[in-house]
């Protein structure tokens, strides 16, 4: 998709992919052929840049035909590079707002917590957004108030192995402080991921933090490790050797 489209960072797509993997096929609770549902789970994308791993993610669960991921960010298409509430079907908040993403994500827990059934509402954000003061703010009145069914997940960069980074253990402590329930997975690491989701209850209590380490490159060798800083997009000769590196790597498991 990226390649295709000629633009568009390519890195934390694949960070997010097995991450968004997991949540689709694991955890939320969703039905795609009816995906207005209104027990249904909701996600809340924060990083545009991992967007294609979206798309391909709901167009393999089956919200739409995966055709679509051919004319990503095509002028008209159905996949413009930041996801649109109301235009791509399983999405369902806008991936920039003029209020930080915290906000609208409690806002749209703290409504639905009045329903008996709870659904909750899964915030994927970057550990970035904990430097931004607008965030924290947010973050700490959520922590203030009873929203057991808002899950929030940060994504932090690394080689998904090592033990938390000094910024990540720090962010980890600033929401537990702040009323936050905070747990720590691997993205690599699907019962990582299963044990930290389960152990949180969703039904009472404070809302929910979950860090993820995730690892950026794929094993792609012209891919440098954690290129946050400086955002890499595919050439189409890159695009051709990430292809045929990832089928030698596919086919190899």
């Amino acid at each position: 998709m990226v390649g295709l489209a000629r633009s568009a960072p390519f890195d934390m797509a694949i960070a997010a992919a097995n991450l968004l993997v997991y949540l689709y096929w694991e955890e939320l609770i969703l039905i795609p052929s009816e995906p207005g549902r209104e027990d249904r789970d909701r996600f809340i994308i924060d990083i545009p840049s991992a967007a294609p791993a979206l798309y391909a993610v709901l167009a393999r669960r089956g919200f739409f035909e995966r055709e679509h991921l051919w004319h990503y960010r095509r002028l008209g298409a159905m996949l413009p590079a930041l996801p649109e509430f109301g235009r791509t079907p399983g999405i369902d908040a806008p991936s920039l707002t003029v209020q930080p993403s915290a906000a609208l994500a409690a806002s749209l827990a703290e409504e639905l917590a009045k329903r008996a059934d709870k659904p909750r509402v899964v915030l994927l954000t970057s550990e970035r957004q904990l430097a931004s003061e607008d965030f924290i703010q947010e973050a700490r009145r959520a922590g203030g108030a009873e929203i057991p069914n808002l899950l929030m997940i940060v994504v932090s960069r690394g080689d998904g192995k090592d033990p938390a980074s000094a910024s990540e253990g720090e962010g980890m402590k600033m929401l537990s402080q702040m009323g936050w329930s905070v747990r720590r997975a691997n993205s690599e690491d699907f019962q990582s991921l299963e044990e930290g989701c389960a152990s949180f209850d969703f039904t009472a209590g404070a809302p929910k933090a979950l860090f993820v380490s995730a690892s950026g490159d794929a094993g792609l060798s012209f891919l440098d490790h954690g290129q946050a800083e400086n955002p890499h997009s595919l050439s189409m000769g890159e695009l051709d050797q990430a292809l045929e590196e990832l089928e030698v790597k596919s086919n190899g498991r």
